[in-house]
């Protein structure tokens, strides 16, 4: 289902064009007193400022920018869109009671940037920049305690914190301790290793205590929104600004066989083996590694600074210093790597980087000051204004049961004694009785015996409240590229609830209109030309010999057990219990595996009757079938042997059988894939003719083998082959038929004044 791909988030990152007004456009009319619209749907006007802001945001860098053309194109997008929330809020989606919470939730996320003091300046970034010419290898203990913490809870952190600190100072090891009482969950398995890290990596505190504590040294205590840390710093280092590596990964996990994990070793030593002796990086990538995204495009990964590598890995890529230099085989979590150095540039000068540095920092908590500042700032903007009178007043209306949480505010209070202010801010008043149905809300026993300090805590806090609501409530005003996000993330959410009930469930759930869309269509879908083919790359000229042999008999002798033969006294067919016993476990390992067979050789001999040969197979293939294996797994042939004794061999006829037992001694002798292939993406196709047939060709040391069974003419897909396309397809088509519909609907006007003078504006670009 085409929905599930989507993630809000990508939603607005990718379609960006569609999102967005100046002002809420439905539900309430809008009175454009200071913005002119560009468009109305119902009566509810569009600002053109706001179409700008969405325009330039998306057509900023587009050749056409501000062309007629280019501008028309994006108003019907535009319209569209609109269109499309204009129903939402028709259908009541923005009533939905989880609507309202999630995008609360995101206007708290959008809200946080601006409830701070910036105090940006180029010195934060110059800063910045130096230290990305430089990574810490560091680890870190944390105690958690939240930023609003009650100073109790806080107190008790700072303290446990100070005990772990005095047991560093009497000698323990900081992994030990980091591993015994970090709250990072990652502690357990890297006993608060971090790997290595530059500046704008990490929370602005811990990167300033990375930076300048020694090497081989413990930080002081750091806080940070997290709690409170310790920090110890291992090494620093110069830092290349982009490295990149290759690698090729054999996968091999914590929770694999201790078999298949000696397996993966063995194949990626194999593997270095060859690169060391001149083998191709490129043709063992794509012939050997199990990173499948990266396999087919030399195993290039993307540049370190973009990715957190494991530490292990990280250390590998360290030991790099010359672009095509290839590493020891590195194990991590996810299996063992070979890591080849690809590319190794210098942190690029200040001024290419300074866009991009000052973007960062200004979103970093080190260009934010104290919300303590904040809120400073916040009274001084506001006038907010303390009547110390009425709130001495107020605090004699609070007794000391408050403290023991028994306290009731008075219904007997005076009416206009409840209506004094206690503090106002430019046009807002808060009253007595706003302060006194806080108290209520936050009252709880505390340990603190002194009332008129609890009062002031509390006096405190309802303050910076109310400052920072009031904050809130003039973003929008304040800062326009907020209005413009937060009518995004508005938008957006209605947006993706009414596509998913008007479009993307319909596609997916209605089955009889999706196959009644997929019959008229049927064109639309059709198979390239098609091979079903075997390959098999092999390491040499005599194993693609013994890979044909295989291929031509169908089978080959492998060597699952131990039991190889069956005995008997001379001129006796007599099966004593232990080769009874042989027989039931060579019958368990043709049970486990339905390829096997088993294949006897029955002795022929001078000096025994000649009847006895066919008495013993006939004895041994009862106690086969008696532990439940049928006779055509059972084949016999009679041949000049060793008197008394009947040979057991086993063979298979599972391909991965033989790669596997030819890989044993060198895990790089043959690899085998079969599959259906279209013809664009069929394997060594300058070597083959599409027609059925083998073909055997060298290509870059290695002898190939390749057996194409059958070609397939083009043709339909069936529905579950193609079932993704399909439902993707019948989206579009309800959609542009929904977008028709809605046009019906809604009445649409544009203002031809205020979009004519935006094809004006291309004369002064």
């Amino acid at each position: 289902m085409l929905k599930y791909t989507l993630n809000f988030f990508l939603l607005i990152t990718t379609s960006q064009l569609f999102f967005g007004c100046a002002s809420s456009p439905f539900g309430k009319k809008s009175d454009l007193t200071k913005e002119e619209k560009i468009i109305s749907i119902d009566g509810n006007n569009i600002s053109k400022e706001n179409f700008i802001y969405l325009y330039e945001k998306n057509y900023v860098n587009d050749s056409a920018y501000y062309s007629k053309e280019s501008i028309d194109n994006y108003l019907d997008l535009f319209i569209n869109f609109k269109l499309k929330v204009a129903e939402a809020v028709t259908l009541g989606y923005d009533t939905l009671p989880d609507f309202k919470s999630e995008y609360k939730m995101y206007l708290h996320q959008l809200e946080e940037p601006y409830l701070t003091e910036s105090v940006f300046n180029d010195s934060l970034v110059k800063q910045a920049y130096e230290r990305q010419k430089i990574e810490v290898n560091a680890s870190h203990l944390l105690i958690k305690v939240d930023e609003n913490a009650s100073p109790e809870d806080t107190l008790a952190a700072y303290n446990k914190v100070l005990d772990i600190q005095k047991e560093l100072q009497e000698g323990k090891a900081f992994e030990e301790l980091a591993q015994q009482y970090s709250q990072d969950p990652s502690a357990q398995r890297n006993k608060g290793n971090l790997g290595y890290f530059t500046s704008l990596q990490m929370v602005y505190p811990f990167e300033e205590a990375a930076f300048n504590t020694e090497i081989d040294s413990v930080s002081d205590i750091i806080k940070t929104r997290f709690g409170y840390h310790l920090l110890k710093v291992h090494d620093k280092r110069e830092r290349f600004g982009n490295l990149q590596v290759q690698h090729i990964m054999i996968n091999s996990g914590p929770r694999d066989t201790e078999e298949h994990k000696k397996v993966a070793k063995q194949k990626v030593f194999s593997i270095y083996d060859s690169l060391q002796n001149g083998g191709d990086w490129n043709e063992l990538c794509t012939n050997f590694s199990d990173d499948k995204r990266s396999s087919q495009n030399a195993g290039i990964l993307p540049p370190v600074s973009e990715v957190r590598f494991p530490p292990q890995f990280l250390e590998g890529v360290s030991s790099l210093t010359e672009v095509g230099q290839i590493s020891q085989p590195v194990q991590t979590d996810f299996g063992w790597h070979i890591i080849r150095l690809f590319k190794k540039e210098p942190v690029a000068p200040y001024e290419t980087m300074y866009p991009s540095l000052v973007t960062k920092v200004k979103r970093d908590s080190r260009s934010q000051t104290s919300r303590k500042d904040f809120i400073k700032k916040l009274k001084r903007d506001n006038n907010y204004t303390v009547i110390e009178e009425n709130k001495a007043l107020a605090y004699s209306l609070v007794d000391s049961t408050y403290l023991t949480n028994e306290w009731k505010k008075s219904e007997d209070i005076n009416v206009k004694t409840l209506k004094k202010k206690v503090f106002t801010l430019d046009d807002k008043g808060i009253t007595i009785n706003d302060f006194l149905e806080y108290l209520v809300e936050q009252e709880k026993e505390t340990k603190n015996d002194d009332l008129e300090e609890v009062l002031d805590s509390h006096f405190k806090k309802y303050s910076e409240i109310v400052l920072l609501e009031v904050e809130k409530e003039n973003l929008p005003e304040k800062y326009p590229e907020y209005k413009h996000l937060a009518l995004e993330y508005q938008d957006g959410l209605l947006l993706f609830r009414v596509m998913e009930d008007c479009v993307w469930n319909k596609a997916s759930q209605d089955t009889d209109a999706l196959e009644a869309y997929y019959d008229a269509n049927k064109d639309n879908y059709m198979w390239d030309t098609r091979a079903v083919m075997e390959i098999y790359n092999t390491g040499s000229k005599q194993l693609m010999n013994e890979t044909i042999e295989m291929l031509d008999s169908n089978y080959y002798q492998v060597y699952p057990s131990d039991v190889s033969a069956i005995t008997f006294k001379k001129n006796s067919s007599y099966l004593y219990k232990n080769r009874i016993s042989d027989i039931k476990k060579s019958a368990e390992v043709l049970k486990q595996d339905a390829s096997l067979f088993v294949l006897l050789n029955v002795e022929v001999n001078k000096g025994e009757y000649k009847s006895m040969k066919s008495k013993r197979l006939q004895k041994i293939i009862d106690q086969y079938v008696a532990n439940g294996i049928s006779k055509d797994r059972i084949r016999s042939n009679f041949e000049d042997g060793e008197v008394g004794t009947v040979d057991v061999k086993y063979f298979s006829t599972n391909t991965e059988d033989f790669v596997k037992q030819k890989n044993n001694n060198n895990n790089l002798s043959i690899s085998y894939k079969e599959g259906t292939f279209v013809q664009s993406e069929i394997p060594h196709i300058d070597h083959l003719k599409l027609e059925k047939g083998r073909y055997t060709f060298e290509d870059n040391n290695r002898f190939i083998i390749v057996e194409i069974k059958d070609v397939l003419a083009p043709s339909v897909k069936s529905l579950n082959e193609c079932k993704g396309s399909v439902i993707a397809n019948y989206q579009e088509f309800l959609e542009e038929k929904w977008i028709d519909e809605l046009h019906q609907k809604h009445n649409v006007v544009i203002d031809s004044v205020q979009l004519n003078s935006l094809y004006k504006k291309e004369q002064s670009i």
